[in-house]
């Protein structure tokens, strides 16, 4: 064999063995891309997984606060109503107090009098559960201006008792509710004589 053959043969030889590792790894790297390509699959997969119970989570509060709303706009009263039971009650107990046939002018003065005081306390209490429930009564004073937000004028008085714009007479007491307005007050506003 000449050198040019030999050379040849173990270049031939070099070209082989370098295919053959070429070929090894490209099939190393062809796996090793399949394993990568098959955990992205699977994270890909994990993370429209979690998407969709993060989305099913998102309604599932949806539904129920909208559930919250609806039971607080359907029983929101309760707590009032509550309240105003025991003021139905007294009520009664003051009806079946009070005799439909009185013979006596004594007996007519002693039940007006235990009648009266028992409506007195009913509204006290009647103002007690409003209280409780965040409602307050506006009673303007006499001499007091004159607000359009917490009053409404009734009528006007020509009076030279109190500055002009005052209210001299209370006709209705007006509520609110923390700082919502329920109902103004219904006022008699003076004006000059």
């Amino acid at each position: 064999m000449t050198k040019k053959t030999k050379n040849k043969k173990t270049s031939s030889k070099i070209n082989h063995e370098d295919e053959v590792k070429e070929e090894l790894s490209e099939n190393n790297s062809g796996e090793k891309a399949s394993e990568d390509i098959e955990a992205l699959k699977e994270e890909l997969a994990e993370a429209n997984d979690a998407k969709l119970r993060a989305l099913a989570e998102v309604e599932n509060m949806r539904r129920r606060m909208e559930k919250e709303k609806q039971e607080n706009a359907r029983y929101g009263a309760s707590n009032l109503a509550r309240g105003i039971f025991s003021v139905l009650d007294n009520f009664d107990r003051a009806l079946l107090a009070s005799p439909k046939d009185l013979k006596n002018k004594k007996d007519i003065e002693k039940n007006y009098i235990s009648l009266h005081e028992g409506v007195e306390l009913t509204v006290k209490e009647i103002l007690n559960t409003l209280n409780q429930n965040g409602i307050e009564v506006i009673v303007p004073s006499k001499g007091d201006p004159f607000d359009h937000n917490f009053h409404q004028a009734m009528l006007e008085v020509p009076t030279n008792e109190f500055e002009p714009g005052c209210i001299c007479e209370v006709l209705q007491s007006g509520y609110k509710i923390y700082d919502r307005l329920l109902r103004p007050a219904m006022v008699g506003v003076s004006k000059k004589e």
